[in-house]
């Protein structure tokens, strides 16, 4: 029997982060799985990972998907290994995560809220846009960012705009955009090793295959 493991001890594959969350809403209630405080960790790691996706489209990178579990920030975070002639060198996007509910009216009223925070200056802003009946000027947003003194390195949005498709956007510096059809998305990212562990081989420190791991889901109840 393998024996149950929990974030601090993986990364995950973007695949493996959206579809934790996506069964979580089949089992639990969509609107259960929206609003639970326990399912928190599950929807950063969603968000996270739909960033990855986005990144994985625009420069063919492999990113993973973190959760932390033992600092206050970041909530999550992406990591990218580059293989060198001098070994390898990890690359690390730390991801404070944000939602835009739907009792807010202006998303630039959440990334305001943010952005009179202190925060590191190579931290990333993932706003999850959750008010599904609000439309979003993206292009409205982006203005209205170059005159945030904003923290972050960049802000992102992420927007779910059809039953498949997520627009992925950085608001700030401006642009890209990408667009994500989820279902080939994640046919292509399903390719990707599932788990990591941070470990070593001889004298190589890095991040290598898990194998089989159980990271059991949070109860609905």
């Amino acid at each position: 029997m393998v024996p149950p493991s929990d974030y601090s001890q993986v990364s995950m594959s973007p695949y493996t982060a959206i579809v934790r969350m996506k069964t979580i809403s089949e089992r639990c209630g969509i609107d259960h799985a929206r609003t639970n405080g326990r399912f928190k960790r599950e929807r950063e790691a969603w968000a996270a990972g739909m960033l990855a996706l986005a990144l994985s489209k625009l420069k063919d990178d492999v990113w993973w998907v973190e959760v932390e579990t033992v600092d206050a920030t970041p909530d999550t975070k992406l990591r990218q290994i580059d293989q060198t002639a001098n070994g390898n060198v990890i690359n690390t996007r730390n991801i404070e995560n944000v939602d835009w509910e739907e009792n807010v009216d202006d998303i630039m009223t959440v990334i305001r809220k943010k952005c009179k925070r202190s925060y590191p200056s190579d931290y990333l802003l993932v706003v999850h846009a959750r008010n599904y009946g609000k439309e979003i000027n993206f292009d409205r947003v982006i203005e209205e960012m170059k005159r945030v003194q904003s923290p972050f390195l960049e802000v992102w949005v992420i927007a779910v705009v059809g039953l498949d498709d997520v627009k992925v956007v950085r608001v700030s510096p401006g642009l890209p955009v990408v667009d994500l059809k989820i279902r080939a998305e994640l046919e292509r990212a399903s390719k990707q090793v599932p788990f990591l562990k941070r470990g070593s081989r001889g004298r190589e420190p890095g991040f290598y295959d898990a194998g089989t791991v159980f990271l059991p889901l949070p109860r609905c109840d």
